[in-house]
């Protein structure tokens, strides 16, 4: 699995990145009851390999790419802290 930020989504030159970095934008607009602070929101690309077996445990689904396994994520907090 493939964790990027926001920002490195957007810089990113594979068009799924991006597509769903652009989807994010729903959560990271100010003022908005749904705003999700950037540093909470992720991509994680999945292309390559299989679903952690602790994914769940480690992040809540807010969007997915239509077709590719390129994932909207928000980083949930560490249970063990």
């Amino acid at each position: 699995m493939k964790l990027l930020s926001i920002p490195e989504a957007e810089r990113s030159s594979d068009i799924d990145v991006k597509l769903v970095a652009v989807r994010a934008s729903r959560f990271r607009v100010f003022g908005s009851a749904e705003r999700i602070p950037d540093a909470d929101l992720a991509i994680a690309d999945l292309r390559d390999s299989a679903e952690p077996s602790d994914f769940t445990q480690r992040f809540r689904i807010l969007d997915r790419h239509p077709m590719a396994a390129v994932i909207l994520v928000r980083k949930l907090p560490n249970p063990a802290q």
